[in-house]
């Protein structure tokens, strides 16, 4: 009699346990299907304004795609671009992974000063980068050339990273300006590439390192305390750019190769223009635990600019554009975005003129070149056709070339093939 009665208490509980899985199954299946419907019903957008990007279209169904793969990685990228709450999803997944411990999250570095910091992959366009820059040198008849690769925070701020990170690890055995790799250590770091870059210029090409005077700095930046911290940041801790006081060093660094001498800092008026910047690497997380950035802008009250941009044929006064400070994309407050080519002249300096081929590093740059040009024309190869080098050749007036890219970006930028 016990013994029924124990088979029949262990049938019900069996039979409970398949109800509840079978429950559960079907929760699972609705929700794939609802996801599956709001994914097809809701509409795609072209361009994600939290992660300042444009977002992947459906690739063309094709037996070439479909042969190669192409086909499928396209799906792939493209679900995951569009799926339905992406960006809340993503912001739960970076709560629970930061809370869990992790110190790397989506590529990106929880470094021990609260930076994010991206980490650096292993380049592998470094000779097409060789061969443009050295075509541009070479075509260029009569203006001197300059080179300015920038390392970015990986690099400068290795000793925040969190301990055993590969990145930190390479960087700790890097010589600054040794090319030749470490032993026991097989990982590329920026210093490195740069040197290697660096050592395959013409001897027409002026190569300038910045990053024995970053280095210096970002000792005493890391150590200060207070409002000065954050105006002598070299980089954001949102973004992957340099800040303007990051530019402001660089800019030193040009001017010795370039035989100015280098406006003082404090004759700039500083100006905080946002205390809630949030940049490329906070879209990439999407946790408001990370916080904001400060942005700061420097300007000469004796300016007298008139500023046109090729593309739209606007012409202004002013290199900043305070609309983006309201928008996702505040960093393109600087030099109004993305344009083939901006021409800038300052009316305060008699003669001189600059070509400055670029990334978007060069964006807050910029402003402390116009104290010694007349001036500035800016080429941003990604949308300029035609290569710069004839544009400056039938234009004698410019004496001094600049090519200023940053480490991160560089070996997928497509821009990289239009200098010439």
């Amino acid at each position: 009699m016990e013994e029924q009665k124990n088979q029949a208490t262990t049938e019900q509980a069996e039979k409970q346990i398949t109800l509840t899985d079978r429950v559960v199954v079907y929760l699972i299946c609705a929700m794939i299907l609802c996801f599956g419907i709001a994914f097809f019903v809701t509409p795609k957008k072209e361009f994600s304004e939290s992660e300042n990007r444009t977002l992947a279209k459906a690739p063309e169904f094709t037996f070439e795609n479909v042969k190669s793969g192409r086909f499928m990685d396209g799906i792939g990228t493209y679900t995951a671009d569009h799926f339905p709450m992406r960006d809340r999803f993503l912001s739960i997944m970076t709560e629970t992974e930061r809370l869990s411990g992790r110190k790397e999250i989506n590529g990106v570095y929880l470094a021990q000063d609260g930076s994010l910091i991206e980490v650096y992959d292993a380049p592998v366009n470094t000779q097409k980068q060789i061969a443009q820059f050295t075509k541009l040198a070479e075509n260029v008849e009569n203006a001197d050339c300059y080179l300015m690769l920038v390392p970015t925070a990986v690099s400068i701020y290795a000793d925040k990273l969190p301990e055993n990170a590969p990145d930190a690890e390479a960087q700790q055995f890097e010589g600054m300006r040794t090319a030749f790799p470490i032993k026991g250590i097989s990982r590329l770091t920026q210093n490195k590439v740069i040197c290697q870059i660096y050592a395959a210029m013409p001897k027409k090409m002026h190569t300038i390192y910045v990053t024995d005077l970053l280095h210096a700095d970002a000792q005493w930046t890391l150590q200060a305390g207070g409002e000065n911290a954050a105006a002598r940041r070299l980089y954001y801790r949102t973004d992957h750019h340099w800040t303007t006081y990051g530019a402001y060093v660089g800019y030193q660094e040009f001017c010795m190769a370039a035989g100015f001498e280098p406006v003082a800092l404090t004759d700039y008026t500083a100006e905080v223009v946002s205390e809630d910047f949030r940049g490329t690497i906070y879209s990439k997380l999407n946790d408001p635990y990370f916080g904001t950035d400060t942005i700061i802008s420097y300007s000469d009250p004796d300016w007298k600019l008139t500023v046109e941009y090729s593309d739209t044929k606007e012409v202004t006064d002013t290199i900043y554009n305070p609309e983006y400070l309201s928008r996702k994309d505040q960093y393109s407050y600087f030099l109004n975005n993305i344009h083939p080519m901006v021409t800038i002249t300052n009316d305060a300096v008699s003669d001189g003129a600059i070509a400055v081929v670029k990334d978007s590093y060069a964006n807050c740059f910029v402003p402390f070149l116009l104290n010694h040009y007349h001036t500035v024309y800016v080429f941003d190869t990604r949308y300029y056709k035609g290569g710069p080098s004839k544009f400056i050749n039938e234009h004698p007036e410019i004496t001094d070339v600049l090519i200023l890219y940053n480490m991160n970006t560089i070996d997928n930028d497509t821009g990289i093939g239009g200098i010439y």
